[in-house]
């Protein structure tokens, strides 16, 4: 009883820190959705009796991607857990590129309940990228991010033969459907494949600029934003407007644009990304609100 009531715990801990992540996709699914995919696929390889993998498995993300340190994951879960937490925890200040590089260089020297809940993470990542993609990945983008996941399995295989048999038939699977547009499945059970869908006729589609760091907008901030739609679109109306994010009122940017491409659109929210240092843009196609990270900008 006290595991199972350690583990409720745990995902209670793990919804509130996550509230109000969503997954990158075109789903934009609740990014505790993926935490407990990770946490059943550690469950089903290892058996289910170490409470403290499976907290760690599902606390992967709470160091990297919210406010909490390790030392909160430690006094709440114990040493055990935020140490394998922390090695699965990127360090966010390094370029995208290079963090790449140091996650498969230092994979080997991970410790094996490190490396499990690593490949039941990147397990999850690859079956997202063909049944819910980020906006704007292409083929090849998609086949390159498959050929990164393979090298960093193949850096730190034999922490659990289980996963390591779901990640290459997974893999193999990931790659049939990016190649051939074909169906995909996931334990035999075919997966809708969702997108960002391209308009029939010409719509009116809204960009949101969130104003993430919430500071003040100037003058110049719109002109810069005007400067940047006119760069694709003949015309756009541009509106300042207020909006609640992580429960703060802020100033942000609203754009809504007439066009036939929602590839523009993407595009569009990808410059603004870089241009205004923005952790995502938001854009809005067919009345569906998808955010364009700074991570996929590349």
């Amino acid at each position: 009883m006290m595991a199972i009531t350690e583990l409720t715990r745990a995902l209670a801990f793990a919804a509130e820190a996550h509230a109000n992540q969503r997954r990158k996709g075109a789903a934009q699914e609740p990014y505790i959705n993926h935490l407990i995919e990770v946490l059943d696929l550690v469950a089903r390889a290892t058996g289910g009796a170490d409470v403290e993998l499976l907290i760690a498995a599902l606390l992967h993300d709470v160091v990297e991607d919210t406010a909490h340190s390790a030392d909160d994951v430690a006094q709440a879960f114990g040493a055990r857990v935020a140490t394998i937490v922390t090695e699965n925890s990127d360090d966010m200040s390094l370029p995208k590129d290079a963090r790449r590089r140091h996650r498969i260089a230092v994979m080997a020297a991970k410790s094996p309940d490190a490396r499990i809940v690593k490949m039941a993470d990147v397990i999850s990542n690859l079956r997202a990228i063909v049944v819910s993609p980020p906006a704007g990945w292409s083929a090849d983008r998609k086949l390159g991010y498959l050929d990164g996941c393979r090298q960093l399995i193949d850096a730190g295989r034999g922490a659990n033969a289980m996963l390591e048999e779901v990640f290459d038939k997974t893999a193999r699977d990931v790659e049939h459907a990016i190649r051939e547009a074909a169906a995909f499945e996931i334990e035999g059970h075919a997966v809708a494949v969702r997108h960002l869908e391209h308009a029939v006729g010409q719509q009116v589609h809204l960009i949101y600029l969130p104003n993430t760091s919430c500071r003040a907008l100037s003058d110049g901030d719109v002109d810069a934003f005007c400067l940047t739609l006119a760069r694709s679109f003949p015309s756009a109306t541009v509106q300042q407007a207020d909006a609640i994010y992580e429960g703060r009122r802020r100033p942000i940017l609203l754009a809504r644009i007439r066009t036939d491409s929602t590839d523009a659109i993407v595009a569009t929210a990808q410059r603004l990304c870089i241009q205004f240092d923005q952790r995502f843009v938001g854009v809005e196609v067919d009345g569906r609100y998808v955010r364009i990270y700074a991570d996929d900008t590349a």
